[in-house]
């Protein structure tokens, strides 16, 4: 029963702040959060925007503590990714500099949830890309047949 109480008190937050995550800022938004157990249950989740990706999960004065990239298209998939990790089943898949990705390129940043509006090159290849709301201009280099690895990630305004 907790953790049902625990999985809607995460996921009706996630839906209270998605106008924040998904609207135009500056910076790569990020959930804050605090949960605690005792007395009841507690959630505390709040929006923070970085220059870069930040993954943290640590308990402390009996509160599990964590920031995780809220680089999702949906409150939905939010939560997934953001589920899974709490429950130490996985951490979500950054597109960071030096991150080899295998497979047709494009299919590949489907995959990771990015919809591909334009991509150009052979040994370097140039991509504008757009995840939920934000713009995304990504350089990689080629490294293999179907292995490409990210050299620059910039977030375009």
């Amino acid at each position: 029963m907790a953790e049902a109480e625990l999985r809607r008190k995460i996921a009706q937050r996630i839906a209270d702040l998605w106008a924040e995550i998904s609207g135009d800022s500056e910076g790569i938004p990020h959930i804050i959060g605090e949960i605690r157990a005792n007395p009841g249950l507690s959630v505390s989740l709040r929006v923070a925007f970085f220059d870069d990706y930040c993954l943290e999960r640590f308990l402390g004065d009996g509160a599990l503590f964590f920031i995780f990239p809220a680089d999702e298209g949906s409150p939905r998939a939010l939560f997934v990714s953001l589920w899974r990790f709490l429950q130490g089943k996985g951490v979500p898949k950054l597109l960071m500099p030096g991150l080899r990705l295998e497979g047709p390129l494009t299919e590949t940043l489907r995959k990771l949830g990015f919809e591909v509006l334009w991509i150009t090159g052979d040994s370097i290849v140039e991509v504008w890309a757009t995840k939920g709301r934000t713009r995304y201009e990504m350089v990689f280099q080629r490294t293999g047949e179907n292995e490409f690895t990210l050299v620059e990630k910039k977030r375009v305004q």
